[in-house]
Protein backbone atom coordinates (compact mmCIF):
# COMPACT_ATOMS: atom_id res chain seq x y z
CA UNK A 1 0.00 0.00 0.00
CA UNK A 2 1.33 3.69 -1.18
CA UNK A 3 1.41 6.23 1.49
CA UNK A 4 -0.76 7.92 -0.03
CA UNK A 5 -3.20 4.72 0.14
CA UNK A 6 -2.70 4.62 3.23
CA UNK A 7 -3.44 8.20 3.97
CA UNK A 8 -6.68 8.07 2.52
CA UNK A 9 -7.92 4.87 4.25
CA UNK A 10 -6.95 7.01 8.18
CA UNK A 11 -8.86 9.50 6.89
CA UNK A 12 -11.83 7.46 5.35
CA UNK A 13 -11.76 5.91 9.00
CA UNK A 14 -12.08 8.85 10.53
CA UNK A 15 -14.50 10.51 8.43
CA UNK A 16 -16.65 7.45 9.30
CA UNK A 17 -16.43 7.68 13.28
CA UNK A 18 -16.63 10.98 13.07
CA UNK A 19 -20.09 10.98 11.02
CA UNK A 20 -21.32 8.32 13.28
CA UNK A 21 -20.70 10.02 16.09
CA UNK A 22 -22.45 12.46 15.28
CA UNK A 23 -25.47 10.69 14.37
CA UNK A 24 -25.01 8.84 18.01
CA UNK A 25 -25.00 12.24 19.52
CA UNK A 26 -27.85 13.24 17.44
CA UNK A 27 -30.21 9.94 18.60
CA UNK A 28 -29.03 10.93 21.94
CA UNK A 29 -30.18 13.90 21.99
CA UNK A 30 -33.56 13.09 20.75
CA UNK A 31 -33.97 10.33 23.30
CA UNK A 32 -33.33 12.65 26.35
CA UNK A 33 -36.50 13.34 27.95
CA UNK A 34 -35.52 17.20 28.81
CA UNK A 35 -35.04 17.93 24.72
CA UNK A 36 -37.92 19.34 22.97
CA UNK A 37 -37.12 19.29 19.32
CA UNK A 38 -34.95 16.70 17.42
CA UNK A 39 -32.05 17.54 15.15
CA UNK A 40 -33.99 17.65 12.16
CA UNK A 41 -37.02 19.68 13.90
CA UNK A 42 -34.51 22.03 14.84
CA UNK A 43 -32.95 22.69 11.55
CA UNK A 44 -36.39 23.16 10.50
CA UNK A 45 -37.21 25.79 12.84
CA UNK A 46 -33.78 27.69 11.63
CA UNK A 47 -35.08 27.76 8.49
CA UNK A 48 -38.67 29.18 8.95
CA UNK A 49 -36.69 31.58 11.55
CA UNK A 50 -34.12 33.07 8.94
CA UNK A 51 -36.96 33.36 5.95
CA UNK A 52 -39.78 35.29 5.79
CA UNK A 53 -43.53 33.87 5.64
CA UNK A 54 -41.57 30.63 4.11
CA UNK A 55 -43.38 28.14 2.05
CA UNK A 56 -43.41 24.17 2.71
CA UNK A 57 -41.42 24.31 -0.58
CA UNK A 58 -39.10 26.74 0.27
CA UNK A 59 -38.47 25.10 3.76
CA UNK A 60 -38.19 21.65 2.16
CA UNK A 61 -35.95 23.00 -0.50
CA UNK A 62 -33.97 24.77 2.18
CA UNK A 63 -33.62 21.41 4.37
CA UNK A 64 -32.66 19.51 1.39
CA UNK A 65 -35.66 17.26 2.07
CA UNK A 66 -38.89 16.02 0.10
CA UNK A 67 -42.35 18.63 0.20
CA UNK A 68 -43.84 14.97 1.75
CA UNK A 69 -41.42 15.02 4.64
CA UNK A 70 -41.38 19.01 5.10
CA UNK A 71 -45.12 18.78 5.48
CA UNK A 72 -45.13 15.68 8.06
CA UNK A 73 -42.14 16.98 10.27
CA UNK A 74 -44.10 20.43 10.19
CA UNK A 75 -47.41 18.87 11.08
CA UNK A 76 -45.45 17.40 13.88
CA UNK A 77 -43.99 21.22 15.21
CA UNK A 78 -47.43 22.30 14.62
CA UNK A 79 -49.33 19.76 17.20
CA UNK A 80 -46.35 21.14 19.58
CA UNK A 81 -47.76 24.43 19.10
CA UNK A 82 -44.13 25.74 17.22
CA UNK A 83 -45.34 26.86 14.15
CA UNK A 84 -48.32 27.60 12.41
CA UNK A 85 -49.09 26.41 8.98
CA UNK A 86 -51.95 28.18 7.32
CA UNK A 87 -53.23 29.07 3.52
CA UNK A 88 -52.65 32.56 2.25
CA UNK A 89 -55.57 34.49 0.59
CA UNK A 90 -53.35 35.53 -2.54
CA UNK A 91 -52.83 31.76 -3.01
CA UNK A 92 -54.44 29.21 -1.19
CA UNK A 93 -52.26 26.26 -3.16
CA UNK A 94 -49.48 26.98 -0.96
CA UNK A 95 -49.19 26.60 2.63
CA UNK A 96 -47.03 29.25 4.83
CA UNK A 97 -45.45 28.52 7.80
CA UNK A 98 -44.97 30.79 10.60
CA UNK A 99 -42.93 30.12 14.37
CA UNK A 100 -44.75 30.69 17.21
CA UNK A 101 -43.73 32.03 20.41
CA UNK A 102 -43.26 28.20 21.89
CA UNK A 103 -41.14 27.62 18.73
CA UNK A 104 -39.44 30.76 19.18
CA UNK A 105 -38.43 29.68 22.91
CA UNK A 106 -37.81 25.83 22.10
CA UNK A 107 -35.65 27.17 19.24
CA UNK A 108 -33.57 29.30 21.22
CA UNK A 109 -33.33 26.88 24.05
CA UNK A 110 -32.30 24.40 21.79
CA UNK A 111 -29.36 26.79 20.55
CA UNK A 112 -27.95 27.03 24.02
CA UNK A 113 -27.97 23.57 24.87
CA UNK A 114 -26.03 23.35 21.44
CA UNK A 115 -23.71 25.86 22.58
CA UNK A 116 -22.98 24.28 25.74
CA UNK A 117 -21.98 21.52 24.28
CA UNK A 118 -19.73 23.02 21.62
CA UNK A 119 -18.24 24.97 23.94
CA UNK A 120 -16.97 21.59 26.23
CA UNK A 121 -15.84 20.58 22.90
CA UNK A 122 -13.93 23.07 22.02
CA UNK A 123 -12.72 23.20 25.48
CA UNK A 124 -11.16 20.09 25.05
CA UNK A 125 -9.13 21.08 22.50
CA UNK A 126 -5.37 21.60 22.93
CA UNK A 127 -5.55 25.77 22.70
CA UNK A 128 -2.88 25.61 19.90
CA UNK A 129 -4.66 23.78 17.90
CA UNK A 130 -7.85 25.56 17.96
CA UNK A 131 -6.59 27.54 15.21
CA UNK A 132 -5.98 24.42 13.11
CA UNK A 133 -9.15 22.81 13.56
CA UNK A 134 -11.59 25.91 12.72
CA UNK A 135 -9.50 26.26 9.38
CA UNK A 136 -9.35 22.54 8.79
CA UNK A 137 -14.08 22.62 9.60
CA UNK A 138 -13.59 25.38 7.23
CA UNK A 139 -11.89 23.68 4.57
CA UNK A 140 -14.28 20.22 5.49
CA UNK A 141 -17.22 22.32 5.08
CA UNK A 142 -16.09 24.36 1.55
CA UNK A 143 -15.13 20.26 -0.07
CA UNK A 144 -18.58 18.90 1.18
CA UNK A 145 -20.39 22.07 -0.23
CA UNK A 146 -18.78 21.32 -3.72
CA UNK A 147 -19.73 17.57 -3.80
Amino acid sequence: MERGDADFARFSQAWGELVSAVARARSRGAAAAEVELTFAQALLLEIVAGLEEPTVGEVAHAAGIASPSATRMLQQLERKGMVVRRHPERDERVTVVTMTKAGGRALAEHRQRVGERLRELFAGVEPGLRPLLVELLHDMRDAVNEM
